[in-house]
């Protein structure tokens, strides 16, 4: 009597290069959010950084955990998404832009733009897969874009 047994292996789930770069822009724009003085504030023509006066440490620890912690979330998202059909990564990849487009409410998070790059990221797999952009993808595209050109504006605005 002879036993077989067959084990599974998923993917791995680490996050695409879309993920990265938008994790990348959500600190970036998190950290200027946050400490950089745009001359609107300070006065005309006046850039300045605060750091002391903008919650220092402590929050510089809290918007980095905000985007590991999306990270690994949209990482996960994606893996899973990638695994499934073509037509429904792209429906996942429109769902993760509207999630993205509306934590612009919390932009100060950085959350947008890591959700929109892993969007982002899933729009294009999608495309690859199909040899073309099915609405879903496209819509998750678009949406991505308007998200991050939203979390740039509120950072440097306020």
């Amino acid at each position: 009597m002879t036993t077989t047994s067959t084990t599974t292996t998923r993917p791995p789930v680490a996050p695409d290069a879309a993920t990265v770069t938008g994790a990348g822009l959500g600190l970036a724009c998190s950290l200027v959010g946050q400490y950089v003085e745009t001359p609107r504030e300070s006065g005309p023509g006046e850039w300045g950084v605060d750091f002391g006066g903008n919650g220092g440490w402590g929050a510089l620890a809290l918007l980095v955990a905000f985007i590991a912690v999306g990270v690994v979330g949209v990482g996960l998202v994606a893996g899973r998404a990638r695994a499934a059909a073509p037509g429904r990564t792209a429906v996942r990849a429109l769902l993760l832009a509207v999630l993205g487009a509306v934590t612009v409410l919390v932009f100060w998070t950085g959350l947008p733009a890591v959700l929109a790059g892993g969007a982002a990221g899933l729009a294009v797999d999608t495309r690859r897969r199909l040899g073309r952009f099915p609405a879903a993808a496209a819509a998750a595209l678009a949406v991505a874009v308007l998200t991050v050109a939203a979390a740039v504006w509120l950072a440097l605005a306020g």
